[in-house]
C-alpha cells in the first residue's frame, strides 16, 4: 500500500502544532503543577466562562458563558473540572486551526514562493501556535474559528450564514470587530456591495448594542465565585486600557512584531501582481487595538491570524498562496520576527526570554 506523503506531512505538521501549543502552554500548566493553584492567567480566562445573560442580562463576552452555564452549574466552582472543560476546548479549537492551517499553509510539490516560511511562522514564530498555547482558553481562539467559517461562508456565497457567525462572534468578544469583521467584510464586498451589506450591518447592530448595553453597574467580584473572579473589573471598564508607561523599547519591539505580518501581506500581492485593494488594508484595522488595550504581543497575535486570512483566500480569488520573500532586505527585515523565542506574550513581550537567556 502505498504512502500518501501529503497525509503524512500533514498530521506531521498538526503534531507540531500541537507541540508548539504544549510548549507556550508550560508555563501556566507546570506553575499550577508546582503551586497546587491555578494561575492567574486561566482564572482570568475562567471568569469569561462564569459570567452569562442567564444571571446578569445582556452584556459584553457574556455569550460563551451562557452557553456553558447548564454544564458549569453542576461542577465545582473552579474547580478541576470546569478547567477540565475550558483547557479541553481550547485544545480542540487550536486542533481544529492547526488541521485547517496544514491544508493551505503547508508547503506541497507546487507550492508559492514563501509558503514554506509562512508554514514555519505558524510552527516557530513567537505569534504562531506557541502564542496560542500562551494565550490558552482565550475567547480570542473561538472567534479565531468562527471567523475562518465566515471566510469560507463568503467564499461558497453564503453571506448569510457569515453575517450570523460574525454577529456570534461579536458577543464573544468584541476585539473581533478589528481583526475579523473588516477581512469578511472586504471579502464578501468583492462579490458584491449587497453582500457586504449583509454582514456589516448586523456587526455595527451588535457593536452599538454592546456599546449602549454591554456593561454593568454591578461589582462582578462580589457575585462571581472567588475561585473566578480575577476578571471581573472587565465589565465595568469604559474602553480598553491603553498602553501607558512602558520603555520606549517595549512600543518599538511591538510596532515590529505587528509591521511585519502586514510586510508578508504587501509581498504576497506582490507574488501576485495585484493592485493594492481593500483587502490589502483591511488587517491593518486591527492596529486600533494597540491605541485601545494593553495587551501588545495579544495584538500582534490577532494581526498574524488577520493577515493569514486573506492568504487562506487568495485560491478562490485567482492567487496564490505565499508571498515574495527574496529581496535580501526582506529576508533580513522579517528573520528576527521568525527567531522562536517562546510565544510573544500579553502586556509583557516575550515572556521567555528570561528563561533563555
Amino acid at each position: 500500500m502505498a504512502i500518501d506523503w501529503n497525509k503524512e506531512r500533514r498530521n506531521g505538521f498538526v503534531l507540531l502544532a500541537l507541540l508548539a501549543w504544549l510548549i507556550g502552554a508550560s508555563p501556566h500548566l507546570m506553575g499550577w503543577a508546582l503551586s497546587g493553584t491555578p494561575p492567574d492567567a486561566l482564572v482570568w480566562n475562567l471568569t469569561h466562562y462564569h459570567v452569562s445573560y442567564q444571571e446578569f442580562g445582556f452584556l459584553r463576552r457574556g455569550l460563551i458563558g451562557s452557553v456553558m452555564a447548564p454544564l458549569f452549574a453542576v461542577l465545582p466552582n473552579g474547580g478541576v473540572a470546569e478547567y477540565g472543560v475550558m483547557l479541553g476546548l481550547d485544545l480542540l479549537l487550536c486542533m481544529g486551526l492547526a488541521v485547517a492551517a496544514s491544508r493551505m499553509f503547508l508547503p506541497l510539490a507546487d507550492a508559492a514562493p514563501g509558503q514554506r516560511f509562512l508554514a514555519a511562522a505558524i510552527l516557530i514564530a513567537p505569534v504562531g501556535m506557541m502564542q496560542m498555547g500562551y494565550d490558552m482558553a482565550r475567547l480570542d481562539h473561538v472567534n479565531f474559528v468562527l471567523t475562518g467559517m465566515a471566510v469560507t461562508s463568503i467564499l461558497k456565497g453564503r453571506a448569510w450564514l457569515a453575517a450570523l457567525l460574525m454577529t456570534t462572534a461579536m458577543l464573544v468578544h468584541e476585539a473581533v470587530l478589528f481583526y475579523g469583521v473588516p477581512v469578511v467584510v472586504a471579502l464578501a464586498l468583492r462579490r458584491s456591495l449587497t453582500e457586504a451589506a449583509t454582514i456589516a450591518l448586523p456587526a455595527l447592530a451588535a457593536t452599538i448594542a454592546l456599546m449602549l448595553w454591554g456593561g454593568t453597574e454591578i461589582d462582578l467580584a462580589t457575585t462571581l465565585p472567588p475561585e473566578a473572579n480575577l476578571a471581573a473589573s472587565v465589565w465595568t471598564r469604559e474602553i480598553m486600557e491603553p498602553a501607558r508607561g512602558f520603555p520606549p523599547s517595549h512600543y518599538l519591539i511591538a510596532a515590529y512584531a505587528a509591521l511585519v505580518p502586514l510586510l508578508l501581506l504587501h509581498r504576497h500581492y506582490r507574488l501576485n501582481t495585484e493592485v493594492p485593494d481593500l483587502l490589502l488594508f483591511a488587517p491593518a484595522a486591527t492596529l486600533a487595538l494597540f491605541a485601545l488595550g494593553v495587551d501588545y504581543g495579544r495584538w500582534s497575535h490577532c494581526l498574524f491570524f488577520s493577515v493569514l486570512l486573506v492568504l487562506a483566500a487568495a485560491p478562490a480569488l485567482d492567487r496564490r498562496r505565499g508571498a515574495d520573500l527574496s529581496p535580501l532586505p526582506v529576508k533580513i527585515a522579517i528573520a528576527p520576527w521568525l527567531f522562536p523565542l517562546g510565544p510573544i506574550g500579553i502586556a509583557l513581550l516575550y515572556p521567555f526570554i528570561p528563561w533563555i537567556v
